[in-house]
């Protein structure tokens, strides 16, 4: 039956099919030529003058070029049309031509031609297109048979490979799959078409009978759990690279899809008067979005209507745009500019052009108030007289109003054209600027109407990343893995906070990019850049890391003696944050390290930081005794004119341990600002800037229940029966429900002598190292060691006067016998307790 059905299917494709295709062809000609002639736009606009030119002269030269435009367009269109009639005739007529009387070689070829077109219209495109099925007979636009589905085989494809590569998983990974049976192959093709729908696809392919495949695999979340993947990471993976084939696609002029691309330029209607002063200090958006690239505004469109909505008024058509640092406001102008240029924006705004002023040139050359008045005046009749642009002005804030250091004040020249209502503006600003500067100047608020660009959340700023990607791949042949976008988005977002989303993401990405391996940017690429950039390894519990992990105690003792309840309580900490099993919306650790002075907080604090963050600069120290005024909050979290102390070095290092020192003694205010970091691991600082305290270890150090430990230990009590009464004192001391926010409360213990001796040989193998790395060998005798111990001991400071000795005492005289020839390098000089002598 199916030979039977090869005439029809012919015929079909010949005639009917073919007709629709040549007359879907020619309106699509149609449109194209009507896009670059624009002869409807002429007659509309016949009888209007040139750029402006109202003169009988000036009206009689327009109407002379509007209708010349006209014919030019009339005869092209008739033209293209008789082409395409006379080249569809000569296909319809093709058949009858092949069985007539004709030479035996033409007949054959065109015989042959048609039958080739037919077999290529066949085998290389399904019957339908995905939208064009229906639900009942959904293999019609599948590539893929019904007797071929089959997972061991689509498993091989090219497509589903490359699917595996963007989530970086190997082919191998999925052996144990491979003799998986398909139950019902309808269910498989329904969810298939799904997918197709969602991505936006023209056919069924391979990924997505892969993708549904796995759906229907037992427990297969457990399997891919291996991988920190998900079966939704495969279905986000299929659509970004469904929307790079869709991207990538030649759309031709025959095909159902075709669209006009009009992005042909503004001022079609030759209505817009040349601005060459205005020109010479601005950048004009709508011709750039002509000729370069500007992304897409991915995200929700409510900003743009509304921006859309208040430059379409007749009154108070000037817009604020307000928003944190890359949170997209140029790229909201930038894609404003786009939808006038490609005929998407209303009306009122069709014709309109879209100039960026640069302060820099516009003050370029300007000595004196009178000389920028000139020059805004000269500008702003262009500007008049043009009638069709509107003027978009970068930091606004930065006009001068009023402003300290302010020579030349930009906004007071401008203030007159603004108030007149006839010229158009959108401004961009960041909020603490908007509060500064712009809210206070009353004319200002009245004038623009003030618009709020929040951040992009993290699966639009993925959206954008994918959109980058795929324009950076097609450009620069890199190829960005899925997984690598995802993971971009989701650490920038939980460490990096400089700049918003989605700004700093694609900061990361470009980064990245420059740092490629064989073409490829992966998830490893990713964390690198990101690890560089917050100081501090991204670190994953391989089996490089694991032994390090569950030796953390060991690790520490290497530079910090006893104290063992306070070692414990801060490794099992690290241990929780780094296989992820703490809470993600709080700090990674929190301590109130209680105990006399010298006895190792603040060396425990050292050494966590070294070890966890591996550099020294992720120690941040605060001496709370210089915060006891109320004044001194200001210092700390910022006032009108300056930054804070610890939010700002919180964003500039958001991957740190904070040390509180003599947290005790700091204002009650400020320790009451603490109850949200510790709870909610985040600060709102002076300028209403949320800091982000999530990525830090806190260390809260004090004296508070000193003695407490002291007598305890010297009854014979264990640390365990001396807690209680120590927790009872830090309530006195601190509020009960802000000791409580710690994730522990630690008590070091006084040092035992046989300690102090341990501390001094860690002390004097460190000044051993450093001397050897100069040449000079260097033993110290064991009387040396304790009497060391004992100087550098004292009742209230503990071994805290250790290392002021070590440089008063060792440091210099063998400072001195070095100077005096008479420690030589490579000899062993062996060093008694006679250098501890005054």
């Amino acid at each position: 039956m199916k030979y039977l059905a090869a005439p029809i299917q012919i015929f079909k494709f010949w005639y009917p099919e073919s007709i629709v295709f040549f007359i879907r062809t020619w309106k699509n000609l149609m449109l194209l030529l009507e896009e670059d002639l624009a002869v409807g736009l002429m007659w509309r606009l016949i009888l209007t003058p040139l750029f402006h030119d109202t003169s009988i002269v000036g009206r009689i030269l327009s109407f002379i070029f509007r209708v010349g435009r006209i014919l030019i367009g009339l005869f092209a269109f008739l033209i293209a049309t008789i082409v395409m009639f006379a080249i569809g005739c000569c296909w319809l007529m093709m058949p009858v031509l092949a069985v007539l009387d004709t030479p035996q070689i033409l007949s054959r070829v065109i015989f042959l031609s048609g039958l080739g077109l037919f077999l290529i219209n066949i085998v290389s495109h399904p019957h339908k297109k995905i939208w064009q099925v229906q639900k009942d007979n959904l293999w019609q636009a599948s590539r893929i048979k019904k007797k071929n589905l089959n997972f061991k085989k689509i498993i091989l494809d090219r497509e589903v490979i490359d699917l595996l590569s963007n989530l970086e998983i190997r082919l191998n990974s999925f052996n144990n799959l491979l003799t998986f049976e398909i139950t019902d192959i309808n269910v498989t093709v329904k969810r298939a078409y799904e997918l197709g729908k969602i991505c936006g696809s023209l056919h069924l392919g391979p990924r997505h009978f892969f993708v549904a495949i796995l759906e229907e695999i037992p427990h297969i979340e457990a399997s891919l759990a291996r991988f920190e993947l998900t079966v939704d990471d495969f279905k986000q993976a299929l659509i970004y690279l469904e929307k790079k084939k869709n991207t990538w696609r030649r759309v031709c002029i025959w095909d159902e899809d075709f669209t006009i691309h009009h992005l042909r330029g503004t001022n079609r209607g030759w209505l817009g008067a040349p601005t060459p002063n205005l020109d010479l200090v601005s950048e004009d958006l709508t011709k750039e979005a002509a000729s370069k690239f500007f992304p897409d505004l991915i995200r929700e469109e409510n900003v743009l209507k509304d921006v859309v909505n208040i430059l379409s008024q007749q009154t108070g058509m000037n817009v604020i745009l307000v928003g944190a640092p890359g949170s997209g406001k140029t790229t909201t102008l930038c894609y404003l500019a786009k939808q006038i240029v490609a005929g998407d924006a209303p009306s009122a705004l069709a014709t309109k052009r879209l100039v960026l002023l640069d302060l820099t040139k516009l003050l370029s050359g300007i000595k004196t108030q009178g000389d920028l008045a000139d020059r805004v005046k000269t500008i702003f009749e262009e500007v008049g007289f043009a009638q069709n642009i509107i003027i978009a002005i970068e930091e606004i804030h930065e006009l001068g109003m009023g402003e300290v250091g302010s020579s030349l004040n930009l906004y007071s020249l401008m203030q007159p054209y603004l108030e007149l209502g006839i010229f158009q503006f959108i401004g961009t600003t960041e909020a603490e600027n908007y509060t500064r500067v712009l809210e206070k100047n009353g004319s200002f608020a009245r004038i623009f109407r003030k618009i709020e660009l929040s951040p992009a959340t993290e699966q639009d700023t993925l959206a954008i990343l994918e959109y980058r990607a795929i324009e950076t791949e097609r450009k620069d042949k890199i190829k960005v893995t899925f997984i690598a976008i995802k993971t971009a988005v989701a650490l920038t977002q939980k460490l990096i906070h400089d700049r918003v989303l989605p700004d700093s993401a694609i900061s990361v990405l470009k980064e990245a990019l420059t740092q490629s391996v064989n073409k490829w940017v992966t998830k490893e690429v990713i964390r690198r850049v990101i690890s560089s950039r917050v100081k501090a390894p991204l670190i994953d519990v391989d089996s490089a890391d694991k032994h390090e992990l569950l030796n953390l105690e060991d690790e520490i003792h290497k530079r910090m003696i006893d104290q063992e309840p306070a070692v414990k309580a801060v490794a099992d900490t690290l241990r929780r944050s780094v296989t992820g099993l703490r809470e993600e919306a709080r700090p990674i650790g929190s301590f109130l390290f209680v105990g006399p002075t010298g006895v190792g907080k603040t060396e425990l604090a050292k050494t966590l930081a070294q070890i966890y963050f591996k550099t020294e600069g992720a120690y941040v120290r605060f001496d709370m005794s210089e915060y006891q005024t109320q004044e001194s909050i200001n210092r700390l979290i910022g006032g009108p004119r300056e930054e804070g102390q610890l939010t700002e070095a919180v964003r500039q290092r958001p991957y740190a341990l904070l040390l509180l020192d003599e947290f005790e003694k700091a204002n009650p205010k400020i320790v009451t600002l603490f109850l949200q970091v510790l709870e909610d691991g985040r600060l709102t600082d002076a300028s209403g800037r949320t800091v982000d305290f999530t990525n830090t270890i806190i260390i809260a150090t004090s004296n508070a229940g000193s003695l407490i430990i002291a007598e305890g230990l010297r009854q014979g009590r264990t640390m365990e029966e001396i807690d209680k009464q120590v927790n009872e004192e830090l309530f006195k001391v601190f509020k009960p429900e802000l000791v409580n926010r710690f994730d522990e409360v630690v008590l070091f213990k006084p040092l035992s002598p046989e300690d102090l001796k341990k501390v001094v040989k860690i002390k004097l193998n460190s000044l051993q190292k450093r001397m050897k790395e100069k040449g000079y060998l260097v033993e110290f005798n064991m009387v040396l060691i304790e009497e060391f111990a004992k100087k550098g001991f004292d009742s209230v400071l503990g071994a805290r006067p250790m290392r002021r000795l070590l440089q008063n005492t060792l440091e210099a005289r063998l400072s001195r016998l070095i100077l005096e020839n008479k420690l030589v390098k490579g000899q062993i000089f062996k060093a008694g307790v006679e250098l501890l002598a005054p």
